[in-house]
Order: C-alpha cells, then sequence, then structure tokens
C-alpha cells in the first residue's frame, strides 16, 4: 500500500496531525494499534483512564475531544497529611496570600508567551520557537524549583502547586522543568473539565484511512520509507510523521536518549472513603504519599491515582472494590534534558509529548508535522 504520508501512531498527536492533513485534502493512512493512544476513555464505566481533563485554553485538543462537566476549583482539598489539609478558601490560603498574588502575576506573565509560543510552534519548529522568545528559552530548561523560588511563592508552590503537579504527572516538582510545571499550573487558574474521546466517530471521520496494525520496522528507500507492520504488511510513503509513545519512537527511530517517563496506575473503584476524604470531589496528595489523587465519577465510583503498582488503596478507603485498573508504566516522559528534533530526517516527523507535557502541546506537534507537509513545496514531489 503506498500513501503520500503515513503517520504512525493514533493518539492526540497522530489525530491532530490526521485532521489537519484530512481538511487540506492530503492523501494518508493512519496506522495505529489503538486509537486514541493514551487517551483511555471507557465507554462502558464513563471514565478516563489516561488523560482526565482539558483545560479552558487546549483549543487544539479540545477539537479532538468532547468537553464535559466542569471540575469544582472548590470542591477539591489538598493534603500534606492525614491531620493536614486545605482548600482553595480556607485560613491557610489567606495565610499565603501575598504569595499566591506573586503566583498569579507568574502565571499572567507565563500565559502571555506561552499563547504566542504556541501559536509560533503550529508553523516553525520548537526549537526555533524557543529561540524566538527568551523567556520561553529560559523556563524550558530552568528547574521548577528555582523558578518558584526566584518568583518568591515556594511555600504556595508546595502546598498548592506541586500536589497538582504530582497528580497530573506522578513526577516531583524537584525533577521537572519550569516550562512544563507552568503548564501544569495553568489548570489552577483556567477552568479544567473532563472529557470523553468518542473513538467511533473518530473511526468514521478517518474511514479507509484508518489501519489498525503496529508498526516494527521503517527504513529509507529511492523516493520515500517502507513500513512494516507487525500483521507482515508493508507499507510505502514519501512523508513519515512518527507520533508515537517516545519509548516506541526511540526504538523505530533508533534514538540514543529521550525524556525518562514517570509510571502512573489508575484504579477505578466501588469505595467508600475515609471520612476525611469523603467530603470532597477531588483530593490531592503530596509526592511523599504513594496515592497522587482520588476523584468521584459521576454515579460515585472513584478513580484512585498511584506512582506504585500494587498500591495500597486502604490508604485512603475504610472499604474498596476494585472494578477495573489500567497501568501505565511510561505516562508522561518528564525526567531529563534530552530533546527530540521535530524534523528526525528528510521527510520524517517526529511529533508527540517528547519535549513537553500536555494534551495541548502534544496536539500542537501533529498540527506542525501536518503544516510542514501541506506547506512545504519540496514535500510534494
Amino acid at each position: 500500500m503506498q500513501k503520500k504520508t503515513i503517520i504512525v501512531g493514533g493518539g492526540m498527536a497522530g489525530m491532530a496531525c490526521a485532521m489537519q492533513l484530512l481538511e487540506a485534502g492530503r492523501d494518508f493512512l493512519l496506522i495505529t494499534d489503538v486509537l486514541g493512544g493514551r487517551i483511555m476513555y471507557s465507554e462502558e464505566a464513563k471514565v478516563n483512564f489516561g488523560a482526565y481533563f482539558v483545560m479552558g485554553n487546549y483549543k487544539h485538543a479540545k477539537e479532538l475531544l468532547i468537553q464535559e462537566d466542569l471540575l469544582n476549583p472548590f470542591q477539591v482539598c489538598f493534603h500534606n497529611s492525614d491531620t493536614e489539609r486545605f482548600t482553595v478558601l480556607s485560613l491557610h490560603t489567606l495565610t499565603l496570600l501575598p504569595q499566591f498574588i506573586r503566583f498569579f502575576l507568574a502565571m499572567r506573565q507565563f500565559s502571555s508567551h506561552y499563547e504566542k509560543f504556541k501559536q509560533r510552534c503550529l508553523t516553525i519548529p520548537h526549537k526555533a520557537a524557543l529561540k524566538a522568545d527568551p523567556y520561553m528559552a529560559d523556563i524550558f530548561t530552568k528547574p521548577a524549583t528555582q523558578f518558584a523560588r526566584e518568583k518568591g511563592y515556594e511555600e504556595f508552590s508546595a502546598d498548592y502547586v506541586s500536589k497538582f503537579m504530582y497528580a497530573c504527572t506522578g513526577a516531583s516538582t524537584d525533577d521537572v522543568k519550569a516550562l512544563d510545571f507552568l503548564n501544569v499550573s495553568m489548570g489552577l487558574m483556567v477552568p479544567i473539565h473532563r472529557f470523553k474521546f468518542d473513538r467511533q466517530a473518530m473511526t468514521e471521520r478517518l474511514g479507509e484511512r484508518l489501519v489498525t496494525d503496529t508498526i516494527t520496522q521503517i527504513e529509507k528507500r529511492d523516493g520515500g520509507y517502507t513500513l512494516t507492520g507487525k500483521s507482515g504488511s508493508t507499507y510505502l510513503a514519501e512523508n513519515v510523521v512518527v507520533a508515537t509513545p517516545a519509548a516506541v519512537t526511540k526504538e523505530l527511530l533508533e534514538l540514543a536518549e529521550i525524556r525518562a517517563a514517570c509510571k502512573i496506575y489508575a484504579y477505578h473503584v466501588r469505595a467508600e472513603l475515609k471520612p476525611i476524604y469523603q467530603k470532597y470531589e477531588i483530593n490531592l496528595f503530596p509526592h511523599s504519599s504513594e496515592i497522587m489523587l482520588t476523584a468521584k465519577q459521576f454515579d460515585g465510583t472513584y478513580l484512585v491515582y498511584s506512582r506504585e503498582k500494587g498500591a495500597d488503596l486502604g490508604k485512603v478507603c475504610t472499604s474498596f472494590k476494585i472494578l477495573s485498573s489500567v497501568f501505565w508504566e511510561q505516562a508522561m516522559y518528564v525526567y531529563g534534558p534530552a530533546y527530540l528534533e521535530q524534523q528526525f530526517a528528510e521527510r520524517v516527523f517526529v511529533a508527540g509529548d517528547h519535549n513537553g507535557l500536555g494534551l495541548e502541546p502534544t496536539a500542537i506537534s501533529g498540527i506542525f508535522a501536518a503544516n510542514q507537509i501541506i506547506h512545504h513545496p519540496e514535500l510534494e514531489s
């Protein structure tokens, strides 16, 4: 089978790339083993086992998802321990009001730069977009803890922001860079919603352009590339967009180094939470706890996320029954300075969350790859 472009991987980056090519009327094939990738929405249980929410500023990601109920920030509790906890509207927040104001001002500054940065990333390489704004280039390499210290809100970050960061990524603030930290922190500043993913609708939109297979090898040939699938099928393409998880991309493209990944284990449970957790729809915990968060679902069940496999759910539940679970041994690529160029080789593009966190940056990386194919005449020969 021969196509102008083959997209390998059907997660957020691959789907965003496909929709951009589809809108432009370009010839392509999307090959994936699971459409949606790490967006793992269960139609039966009506819960997400991967990404859990979309932010209000996720313009491109939201085009591929169905936004649902708003998560109420006043129903979130931040826990330091079994005895110390606080909400957004609490005396504890008032004692940190000066730091909250500094956090708010830092986020306003970040948002101003970040929105322009995202716009640039649609059409120019990520590295060029960083170079175009010294502020963005600085926070891309600066440790998150250093940024919070310089801006004067270390305690506010430890009590509030770091717990939200941990709930979203399973990572400690000590281990991430400021850009990822600030990107996640936007969830404390803008509305966030649960969502669902309509896999059937996306399948129908793609039609015959969607093939279920797992690509195991990509080889250069005259005029393009040969891709070999686990099924034994071979596919020919002039352009290739590798939109797989970073660990898979590393193997396919024989990369020397990528960012290291965190681990997240999601449990869907029917449970009675301990009294200190029952009052709130969402409970967030410090990195010292193996439990990352609990989130009440529409039917009264709970999602419990942990960074440890076989977590002791009895730490938050008085009784529980596990309905289902999904283990992400390589959830998000958050550790280390490794950088992956978006144009890996001639007519080969890489899309995904290799260089930054979040559904929106991932979608933008897919759109960037599509735009290179659409707008660059040398790729149309």
